[in-house]
């Protein structure tokens, strides 16, 4: 949501997953129809609400029913999934695997688009699970990194902030085989994706698809994969914040060039605005990185520094009449600001923490109380207030709670992806495969439950 509306949490009301987008923010894909380009996503979104589209004209494949978008595998967790406790080979068929159906989903749109002769321009999402829990993959990827991948880092021990020992927690009773399982199918599936992804792009030069087109290459969150004792996301050390981000196409040095500088989410927007020569729109947090693109080598960085956030008390209870967390639970939500040394963590009701990622590039030891680093503390502690307080994202949080109701589609979630026809009839792309149904949630599940309310 806030890469979509190139706007922080706490302005877009993206508090966590199915949240619905309010119809103020104007999209990253609704302002490129809005000046003419045909615009497409493929695959999942995790959209909240009644408008499963958001600026997209077009979505032939993907989450449109609440159903999560990540395909539970082994079949039996549906409408469940785990992570590490059930990696291994896949049991769905190669062929239904959502990335299969987004490559060849996504291929076959822009063809279409191409073959109509508009001479229109377009803006598609093709969006992937894979590497995301369950960590299943073809039975050939997985060989490929047998005994191959080494265990977590050693060290640290469990953390022992408490938003951090909270998650570790979680995974306390994982194996030693279960991580080594967990670790290597991780592996297996970015390389499956990254097979999928080169179906893709091969699949549209050689159509003559990629001449005039900017390509971007990113992800919403990473994986702490056992490091510090934690699996997924929502913590804020760099396996976590830190994601992938390659872009090429006009307007682009050529070549191939590392930028340093820390760059955001909401930047992708607005720089595609300028590359493609449309007009940015006003009030958004993100900025360009059309000059950085340009001149990698020369330009100034285009932040001071980076945030990334989490409020866990910001998930969607499954019944609305309970919220699973206070807000007043500590330890509960956290800010970070990060600059290309340093990354300041203030967590709500606890700990300030400052790593310094050039000397302790695995976040170790916060040096938050060193004398000699106050100057940093402080320097970066006011950038991460600045328009920004606890006090009004609990005020902000409420009012969208409130406000959130309205917007609710009251359409209950079926199986994870589904198939929308142009005149927008829509059917579920895995009925077979899960015979759809409500189930209890199987004991192993531990992530990724489909909510069982009416989205």
């Amino acid at each position: 949501m806030s890469m979509l509306t190139a706007k922080e949490v706490h302005r877009c009301g993206g508090w966590c997953n199915h949240w619905a987008i309010f119809p103020e923010h104007v999209t990253w894909p609704a302002h490129f129809a809005a000046h003419g380009y045909r615009t497409c996503l493929v695959g999942k979104m995790h959209f909240g609400g009644r408008d499963q589209m958001q600026g997209f004209q077009d979505r032939p494949y993907g989450d449109l029913r609440h159903g999560l978008g990540h395909q539970p595998d082994p079949l039996s967790m549906f409408p469940g999934y785990a992570g590490a406790r059930s990696a291994g080979p896949t049991e769905i068929p190669e062929s239904l695997l959502q990335e299969v159906v987004v490559t060849r989903e996504t291929l076959a749109y822009v063809r279409e688009h191409q073959a109509a002769e508009t001479g229109q321009p377009w803006f598609v999402c093709a969006s992937y699970s894979r590497p995301h829990s369950p960590f299943t993959a073809p039975g050939r990827y997985l060989r490929r990194y047998r005994d191959r991948v080494g265990p977590p880092p050693a060290g640290g021990g469990m953390p022992s902030e408490p938003c951090a020992r909270r998650l570790a927690s979680m995974y306390a009773d994982l194996t030693p085989e279960e991580t080594r399982c967990g670790r290597e199918a991780y592996y297996a599936c970015v390389d499956f994706v990254d097979d999928c992804i080169g179906e893709l792009l091969g699949g549209l030069e050689a159509g003559g698809l990629l001449e005039n087109t900017i390509v971007i290459y990113t992800s919403d969150h990473g994986e702490m994969l056992g490091n510090h004792g934690i699996w997924g996301k929502g913590i804020y050390y760099e396996r976590s914040m830190a994601v992938p981000l390659l872009i090429t196409g006009p307007g682009v040095a050529p070549g191939s060039h590392r930028v340093s500088h820390p760059v955001s989410l909401l930047d992708l927007y607005p720089t595609t605005c300028e590359l493609a020569g449309l007009p940015v729109p006003a009030g958004l947090d993100g900025r360009s990185l059309a000059g950085v693109l340009r001149a990698p080598t020369s330009a100034a960085a285009p932040h001071e520094a980076v945030f990334s956030n989490y409020y866990f008390y910001g998930r969607i209870a499954i019944d609305p009449s309970k919220q699973a967390v206070p807000d007043s639970a500590p330890h509960r939500a956290w800010r970070a600001a990060r600059t290309t040394r340093w990354k300041y963590v203030e967590i709500e009701g606890g700990e300030k923490l400052l790593f310094d990622l050039e000397r302790d590039p695995e976040e170790r030891s916060s040096v938050a109380a060193v004398p000699e680093h106050a100057a940093v503390v402080e320097r970066l502690r006011t950038l991460l207030h600045r328009d920004f307080s606890w006090e009004g994202v609990h005020r902000q949080l409420a009012v969208d709670r409130e406000r959130l109701k309205q917007f609710k589609s009251g359409r209950k979630p079926t199986t994870p992806n589904q198939y929308r026809l142009p005149d927008g009839r829509e059917f579920d792309a895995e009925a077979a495969l899960y015979e759809a149904r409500w189930l209890k949630i199987p004991p192993g599940c531990d992530a990724g439950i489909i909510p069982q309310q009416y989205g």
